[in-house]
């Protein structure tokens, strides 16, 4: 094992470690108190992107029970090699977006239709006109409206009535921004940026609350509405519910599919739902490109949602390459043995929370006998590739459904998409079996 196979597992626990963070936001609050600045947060905000616009009927209300200023900053253009399936998100984002609005009692119309460039480009000059405007909010509520209904009569009107930044002007701002995102450390759109962490969309908003109250803002009877989407509420369960189909697309190296896994199999033993996990090869090993600055970015927000589901995180030894590969020759093994989910859990364990490194023959025994499987035999399903067909037709699965990454869930006829989607998970099987009374 090279050197530096040695140091990630240290590395990783000490960048994902909640002592670091406590001191960062320490030091960050002693800088803000010593500059006499006021609590202030930057929210990246972009008109044809569903999250972008759900945040924005939040914040405002957000600012007001905190006592902080949140300065809105818009966006169009993105870095695409952030995006490695953007035409699939593109048609995933708003279907996602209907079904959040729903959970969070906030607006977004069902009937959506995906907003030509053009027109949302003539959006976006009109509110990087009024950027600074006391009224931006409302604007770009009205806008983001018509926009996503297709009303073009009433977007003609807003755009008229306000007016919008030359087109030169808008092209040079958007384009630097851009650029500037990424240097600052992230990629995703609906984003807030405060004293030096992200938080992306209404699911995360919920960490900067608990960090708002820690300083004391806000009092203590906010009742932190937000981040309401990633727990199923495990209701009574239905007639007609049990027996019904759950396939869950996992990954080795996806450290949202280990935090997924508690809650999937939670669920599906309260519902008594029959549940598939289908493992995937991770989107590097599919030639899918993956930044160093999204993955830092994922590192450090996977820490955090563990955290808030209690589940151990951060001594990490990354599996790509043998290491996925080893893991996904066992998959079959444990599967015939009837022990699939004591392996999942234990290599996933292993490799996001203890420092395993699956490629060593010493790891996987590790991991194989944490499982209750037998090492001997374990290891000889190492030299057979059928695996490979498998996780191939696993992966053709989730595409064809219209996801291109993990964890992915698939109901009867709903794809979901995340970690922090268990109660829309929840509603859409819960409407199926409703449909199917009528």
């Amino acid at each position: 094992m090279s050197l530096t196979q040695r140091l990630m597992p240290l590395v990783a626990k000490l960048i994902t470690s909640e002592r670091l963070q406590q001191w960062r936001r320490a030091f960050r609050e002693w800088q803000r108190t010593l500059k006499r600045r006021p609590h202030q947060a930057v929210f990246y905000f972009r008109i044809d992107d569903p999250y972008s616009v759900l945040m924005a009927q939040v914040l405002p209300r957000f600012a007001r029970h905190f006592g902080i200023t949140i300065t809105p900053r818009v966006m169009l253009y993105l870095d695409q090699q952030m995006y490695p399936a953007a035409d699939m998100l593109e048609e995933l984002a708003p279907r996602d977006a209907t079904q959040l609005a729903r959970v969070h009692d906030l607006d977004f119309p069902d009937a959506w239709k995906l907003p030509p460039r053009e027109v949302s480009l003539a959006a976006t000059r009109c509110l990087l006109k009024h950027e600074r405007d006391e009224r931006f909010w409302s604007l770009a509520a009205a806008l983001a409206d018509a926009l996503w209904r297709n009303d073009h009569d009433k977007l003609e009107e807003l755009l008229t009535e306000h007016g919008q930044m030359p087109a030169d002007r808008a092209q040079l701002a958007l384009e630097a921004r851009r650029d500037q995102f990424l240097k600052d450390g992230h990629y995703l759109t609906g984003t807030l940026h405060y004293e030096g962490e992200w938080y992306w969309s209404v699911e995360r908003l919920d960490h900067l609350a608990h960090r708002l109250n820690d300083l004391g803002l806000g009092g203590a009877d906010w009742p932190l509405p937000y981040g309401r989407a990633k727990r199923a509420r495990l209701k009574e369960v239905p007639e007609g519910l049990k027996g019904k189909p759950l396939v869950m697309f996992f990954s080795f190296r996806s450290p949202y599919s280990y935090l997924a896994l508690a809650r999937t199999y939670a669920m599906a033993d309260h519902y008594g739902l029959n549940l598939k996990i289908r493992p995937v090869l991770p989107m590097v090993m599919r030639g899918l490109s993956v930044p160093k600055a999204k993955r830092f970015y994922i590192l450090k927000d996977a820490a955090r949602e563990a955290r808030l589901h209690k589940v151990p995180f951060g001594k990490v030894c990354d599996p790509v390459g043998a290491g996925v590969e080893r893991c996904m020759a066992i998959w079959p093994f444990a599967e015939k043995e009837g022990r699939l989910r004591e392996w999942l859990r234990a290599a996933a364990t292993g490799i996001w929370s203890q420092g395993i490194n699956a490629a060593t023959d010493n790891g996987l025994k590790f991991l194989v006998e944490n499982a209750g499987l037998d090492w001997n035999r374990a290891r000889r399903w190492l030299d057979d590739d059928s695996w490979r067909d498998r996780a191939e037709d696993n992966r053709n699965a989730m595409m064809a459904a219209g996801s291109w990454g993990v964890p992915s869930f698939l109901t009867e006829n709903t794809m979901v998409w995340g970690q922090d989607r268990f109660a829309v998970i929840e509603a859409c099987l819960l409407a199926s079996q409703a449909d199917d009374k009528d």
